[in-house]
């Protein structure tokens, strides 16, 4: 392998590799603060949290629990970010250095690709808003913050979808999408659909009178909110065996050419 072809191969895995430990990292890291959040308001407000579940902007107005969640948010939003704009970047960066691609087809991945790295901009953003803007002081700016960054990862899942399905069906030459994964994306974006329905319903129902209903059709709604945060996450973290099969096969490679 001559050194104008490994330069660029190095920089992939460096970008792969280290958009890797981020995601995970920030998967990881969200997933265990917003149950655990729930958890640690219902067990120091066992007779409040007896009356009505918690949601998790809910849990986190207690500043025991608010004020070390906002901390880690500030440290993994931008992370996720990172972890995101180079997973997009590799993507492009080995479309673009295989030389395999029509102009049309490189101009359509690199529009849906900038749309896709202002998406997780957004939600990055939304993120550290409402973890910073907490009830009762800053109800507004909490509730912005939760719209943006819910709606703008949901997005990011239905961009990152399009993106995935378009690598999927391309050639083996330079291809940092593993054809299985995209199908594995296929079925799975459909957790975080089927969850969104849910919780939007019972965002808008929970404010009507159902009479029994009522507590058990609210109790449905905070259940959800965690599960769905986790789906969009999850999808996140769906890339990260095509990353981690392109780094050895680079790796593995360069290896063989140096023997």
């Amino acid at each position: 392998m001559s050194a104008a072809t490994s330069l660029p191969r190095n920089a992939t895995v460096l970008g792969l590799t280290v958009s890797v430990v981020c995601t995970t990292f920030v998967v990881w890291v969200v997933n265990a603060l917003i149950y655990s959040a729930r958890w640690e308001f219902i067990a120091l407000h066992p007779e409040r949290t007896a009356r009505k579940s918690p949601t998790i902007s809910r849990a986190i107005s207690d500043p025991r629990i608010g004020e070390p969640f906002a901390e880690w948010m500030a440290i993994c939003a931008p992370v996720l970010f990172v972890g995101v704009a180079l997973l997009v970047w590799a993507g492009l960066h080995e479309l673009r250095r295989n030389g395999t691609a029509e102009p049309q087809t490189l101009r359509w991945f690199l529009r849906m690709s900038c749309v896709l790295v202002v998406l997780q901009a957004m939600a990055s953003v939304g993120l550290v808003m409402l973890s910073h803007w907490r009830f009762p002081d800053h109800h507004a700016g909490h509730m912005a913050g939760s719209y943006l960054f819910f709606f703008s990862q949901a997005a990011v899942v239905f961009v990152g979808h399009l993106v995935s399905n378009g690598y999927g069906r391309l050639p083996p030459q330079g291809r940092v999408m593993l054809p299985v994964m995209a199908q594995v994306r296929r079925v799975y974006v459909w957790v975080p659909i089927l969850l969104a329905v849910v919780y939007l319903s019972c965002f808008i129902l929970k404010d009507f009178d159902f009479g029994a209903i009522s507590k058990p059709l609210f109790t449905v709604y905070v259940s959800t909110e965690p599960m769905l945060l986790s789906s969009f996450l999850f999808y996140v973290l769906s890339f990260v065996p095509d990353s981690v099969v392109t780094i050895l096969r680079y790796v593995r490679g360069s290896s063989l050419v140096s023997a």
